[in-house]
């Protein structure tokens, strides 16, 4: 092959593979990709003791185990409390131990109207007990102080007992 050649192949093929790269960024992940086997044992009672934020809101906690049951990534139970207004606190609670886990990524969650255009039928959560993948949408809370980040459709892994974002698309956002 020519040196002129195999300048041309190399670029198509560099090409080819920044439009593949550039294309799986796009797609969103798929539940099934995160898939866990579900817990068929007797849940643990609530752990009050594993975080400071589960005895404040053990009320709330207790009666959405009793409901929900395990929904979330094989063994764990997705609880939601409100914060005030478009605001969200999330426990993710282990049946196996009663632990309860407060991810800083979904602490203080905000759904406030304007933040994001949603489509219709669209939940602001998506999550199986199948599958260790969640959806989220909104805006994260970056700091203390009042601060957000751009509103739009988040993703994470549920990895030894943290969420690990895997995608974002904020091009719906309202707020940037």
């Amino acid at each position: 092959m020519k040196a002129s050649n195999m300048r041309v192949f190399t670029s198509m093929v560099l090409i080819f593979v920044s439009h593949v790269a550039l294309f799986a960024q796009r797609v969103e992940p798929r539940f099934e990709k995160y898939s866990a086997d579900v817990y068929a044992g007797k849940p643990a009672p609530l752990n009050l003791r594993s975080h400071r934020l589960a005895r404040m809101y053990r009320t709330s906690i207790r009666e959405q185990l009793q409901e929900e049951g395990i929904n979330f990534a094989g063994h764990y139970t997705i609880v939601v409390m409100g914060c005030g207004t478009g605001c969200s606190i999330t426990a993710i609670v282990d049946a196996r131990n009663g632990n309860a886990y407060f991810p800083r990524a979904l602490n203080g969650w905000s759904v406030e109207p304007g933040i994001y255009e949603f489509k219709e039928n669209e939940d602001v959560r998506t999550f199986r007990a199948d599958s260790r993948l969640l959806k989220i949408i909104g805006a994260p809370r970056l700091s203390a102080d009042e601060k957000w980040g751009p509103g739009g459709v988040y993703y994470y892994e549920w990895v030894n007992n943290q969420l690990r974002q895997v995608w974002a698309d904020t091009t719906g956002s309202k707020r940037h």
